[in-house]
This record gives structure tokens, sequence and C-alpha cells, in this order.
């Protein structure tokens, strides 16, 4: 064989292999440049969603010093409200001492009077109704009776309410203060 057949011969075998390795080569970048760009792309979807946890993790520490602050502000209120309560139950008892005070003085004035002063809370309508002469309590004749004055119809109404349970109402059987 000729030796310029060798020398073409090794031309060719070693054009392969250049071509073999440049494809290798190639091959091989194309394969890094994939894996490169699949990295990248796990990466930014890893930074998206590690933004977005981070925001949704503010918008929970957020909510959360709002649900404190409006847990302190129920608490103001709160006590706020029970003061407020206290202070409406300290006077309501300061005013209970002081009717108790006054009951207890006009009882101490007019030991009689005690128990037509509660009577006499019941309904000012009934007062009035007395005070213009229809006088409940009384009867018909007793209203009708000629002669009949009414400081005795008072005095009669008076007793009425006065009396403790079971006891005559009768102004006649009781005597005249």
């Amino acid at each position: 064989m000729e030796p310029w057949i060798w020398i073409v011969l090794a031309i060719v075998v070693l054009a392969l292999v250049v071509l073999a390795l440049v494809g290798v080569g190639k091959k091989k970048r194309d394969h890094q440049a994939a894996v490169e760009r699949r990295n990248r792309e796990r990466a930014a979807d890893l930074r998206a969603r590690s933004e977005e946890e981070s925001l949704a993790a503010r918008e929970q520490k957020a909510d959360a010093e709002a649900a404190r602050a409006e847990a302190e502000k129920a608490r103001i209120e709160a006590d706020r409200i029970e003061q407020e309560a206290r202070r409406r139950a300290e006077e309501a008892d300061r005013a209970r001492e002081e009717a108790e005070a006054h009951r207890r003085e006009a009882a101490t004035l007019d030991p009689d009077g005690e128990r037509t002063d509660q009577a006499d809370h019941t309904d000012r309508a009934e007062r009035d109704e007395w005070s213009e002469g229809s006088h409940e309590g009384a009867s018909r004749q007793e209203r009708e009776a000629p002669g009949q004055d009414d400081s005795r119809l008072d005095d009669s109404l008076r007793d009425q309410r006065s009396v403790a349970p079971g006891s005559s109402t009768d102004a006649e059987e009781r005597p005249r203060t």
C-alpha cells in the first residue's frame, strides 16, 4: 500500500476522532447548560416561594400584632366598664344608704307615718285621685253622707294603708291620734 493512502487514512481517522470529541463536548456542554437552566429556574421558584412565605409571615405577624392590640383594647374597655360598674354600684349603695338614713330620720320624726310612706310610693295617680275627692277605699255611703268632712275620709284612707295585714281597717275601732 502506498504511503499516501496511509496518510489520507490517518487524516480521515483523525478527523473522525476530532468530530467525535467535538460532538461529545458539544453534547456535554448542552447537557450542562440544560442542568444549569433547570437549576436557575428552580432557584427562581425557590426565591419566589421564599418571598411569598416571607410576605405571608410578615402578614401573619402584623395580624398577630393587630389581634394583640385589639385584645389589649378589649381589656382596657373591659376594665373601664368594670370601673364604671363599680362606680355605679357605689353610687347605688350610697343612694340606698342615704334613702335608708332618710327613712330612719322620717321614722324618728313621724313613727306612724312609716307605713304610709311605703304606700305613698306606689302610685301618684291614686294620690291625685284621692286629692280630687273620690277617696278610694271609702264606701259610697261614706262619701255621700251629709255632713261628712274630708278630713275623716283622709284619716280613714291613711289608716287603711297603714294597717298591718289581718288587723281591722275601721277608723272607729282604732284610737284617733
